[in-house]
């Protein structure tokens, strides 16, 4: 179902944060006696309930019927329209129990514009340019190389960008630099309060794109470094219903912290690093780490170990297919190992690394990313 949704460039949005957004559902979807909202929970609590579009959980206003959430039940939240649980939510499986559901979009402004979205016009041009001609060409449309504030402008952005443009367009430059390692700013002067850096990102350039979707690459939607002055193909942004004076606001410098390496942390959201502790140096003897990943929806998850290196007769990495190492395991591996990936069925997998009291190598490093089937 969600799947069916991110094609239209949405997430699962019906959203019920407050009580008028509650009661309005009721009126919109009355047809129907049951419909998914936008909502999964991790825990039978509302505060672990996260809604989809990243907004945060749903502990400041919820409206569950006695008893639920239940994670035991499902993970997924659907709304009843009718009868004696009118307005309330209660808890289904994502993946087996086939419901009606809404879509939101975000409200915008009225522009002669193609593509609208959130109050900005967006143009995407299949053309490669370097980085300071397409800021030039994006300026002479009074805007700027795209700035993204957020998960669905991002998914917004990739879908749109894969429908117009042929195959060979690998990546389109957006308006992020990276001046300094662990330095990022948007070049329109927008806070960088959203990030879908490609967990093996490095920096090795100045300049951004967000990759393109093309068989045996990166995943469409994440941002690389790449030189400013390789030709790619770009998106441009403007203020939607709004005449542009040509000036551009000064660039905001943001430090991003760096990546370490989970072992036994929290739940870990995807996209994200996992690393055996000490890589690239050597990990320990008697090492024990877990590693849960997560992400949100119906995607899954991917694993892709980019280096993988352990004493291979006993120190072991197993994959499972699921929340805690009682789920299916996908394999147990050791050695030296060239690249490979891992898929879970559902969104969540849980990694485990064990090193003995004999001998160690540098271990591991594995990103690991949502995945649409």
């Amino acid at each position: 179902m969600e799947s069916f949704v991110s094609e239209i460039s949405l997430n699962l949005q019906c959203k019920s944060k407050f009580f008028q957004d509650n009661r309005a559902i009721s009126t919109i979807a009355a047809s129907v006696p049951l419909v998914w909202i936008g909502l999964y929970c991790l825990d039978s609590n509302p505060s672990e309930c996260l809604w989809d579009d990243s907004t945060g959980s749903a502990e400041s206003y919820h409206s569950f019927s006695s008893g639920f959430p239940l994670t035991e039940v499902g993970k997924c939240v659907y709304y009843s329209t009718q009868g004696a649980l009118a307005g309330k939510w209660l808890s289904g499986d994502c993946v087996n129990e086939e419901r009606a559901f809404v879509c939101e979009m975000p409200y915008t402004y009225d522009d002669n514009c193609m593509f609208n979205y959130n109050g900005y016009c967006y143009s995407f041009h299949s053309i490669p340019a370097t980085f300071p001609d397409a800021q030039f060409a994006c300026e002479q449309e009074c805007g700027n190389l795209v700035s993204i504030s957020s998960a669905n402008e991002n998914r917004w952005l990739s879908i749109n960008g894969k429908s117009l443009t042929s195959a060979s367009s690998s990546a389109f430059l957006i308006g992020g630099v990276s001046p300094a390692s662990n330095v990022f700013s948007w070049i329109d002067g927008t806070y960088w309060g959203y990030s879908n850096l490609d967990p093996s990102f490095t920096h090795n350039y100045t300049c951004m794109a967000m990759t393109n979707e093309l068989p045996g690459a990166y995943l469409s939607g994440f941002w690389l470094g790449v030189s400013c002055t390789s030709p790619y193909s770009f998106i441009c942004k403007r203020p939607a219903g709004v005449k542009c004076n040509g000036s551009v606001p000064p660039v905001t410098v943001t430090p991003v912290p760096s990546n370490p390496s989970n072992c036994n942390s929290s739940l870990l959201f995807a996209p994200g690093v996992i690393t055996t502790p000490n890589y690239p140096n050597n990990y320990d003897n008697n090492v024990l780490c877990t590693y849960t990943l997560t992400t949100l929806g119906s995607n899954t998850i991917r694993l892709q170990f980019t280096s993988f290196n352990t004493e291979k007769c006993c120190d072991r990495v197993t994959v499972y297919d699921g929340d805690s190492t009682s789920s299916p395991p996908l394999g147990t591996f050791g050695g030296s190992l060239a690249p490979f990936w891992l898929i879970s069925t559902g969104n969540t997998m849980t990694v485990t690394f064990r090193s003995d009291q004999n001998n160690v190598a540098s271990g591991i490093r594995a990103t690991f990313a949502p995945f649409l089937r």
